[in-house]
């Protein structure tokens, strides 16, 4: 084996090692985006599911439930959070169609 050889040899080790770095270091930032795309996507079919239910209790009784949402907002509030509200409203809602 002569000095060419062995040059050429030492630099395709070097190149194929370069690129299988930066393979793997790619296969690691496409996981942690699928993660991410994972997660907004659990969201999004939650939301989905949910907004389902709010369509189904305001079809239901569009009146009543208008008249909650209008009194939900109008009013003074101790929490600033219109989720939780919204929520509450559902909750209550999903009750009084389960008793009736």
């Amino acid at each position: 084996m002569n000095l060419w050889t062995f040059l050429a040899i030492i630099i395709v080790v070097g190149i194929l090692a370069d690129i299988y770095t930066k393979n793997q270091k790619n296969k690691m930032r496409f996981q942690g985006n699928d993660k991410m795309l994972n997660e907004i996507h659990d969201s999004v079919k939650k939301l989905e599911k949910r907004i389902e239910n709010l369509e189904i209790i305001a079809v239901s009784d569009p009146d009543n439930f208008q008249d909650r949402a209008a009194g939900v907002y109008n009013s003074e509030r101790a929490e600033p959070d219109p989720a939780k509200d919204n929520q509450r409203l559902v909750n209550e809602l999903a009750r009084k169609k389960t008793q009736s």
